[in-house]
């Protein structure tokens, strides 16, 4: 999966998106760590001792992303009082979340079955 990045004056990824915009122009792959680092999905923790934690974090994300989602759904919030960048870094998660289960459904036939999201 393609991804865009913008990168701040350091060079670092200050945003990213699915599709390509006049700000947002630089490709990069959807498995480079760099994204992932940017989005939140570090590689590997340093300190093995602090996996548990970093488990529960991934967790809590997955809540939150869900929690948002009701929100919206329910007409709480909208999605666009949500600051920017947490719009982008949700639309990316939702985007590699549904990548993910086109590549757990491969080529197969089933069209019609649900995969739950992880």
């Amino acid at each position: 999966m393609m991804m865009f990045v913008k990168r701040d004056t350091t060079g670092s990824i200050c945003a990213a998106s699915l599709e390509k915009t006049p700000d947002i122009n630089e490709p990069i792959s959807g498995s480079s760590p760099e994204l992932a680092k940017f989005i939140g999905v570090e590689q590997q923790h340093p300190l093995p001792e602090l996996d548990p934690l970093r488990e529960s974090d991934l967790a809590m994300s997955r809540v939150l992303e869900d929690l948002i989602d009701l929100l919206i759904d329910k007409k709480l919030i909208q999605f666009t009082e949500l600051p920017a960048m947490a719009q982008q870094k949700l639309l990316a998660r939702q985007s590699l979340r549904t990548q993910c289960r086109l590549d757990l459904l491969g080529d197969n036939d089933a069209d019609d079955e649900q995969i739950p999201m992880i």
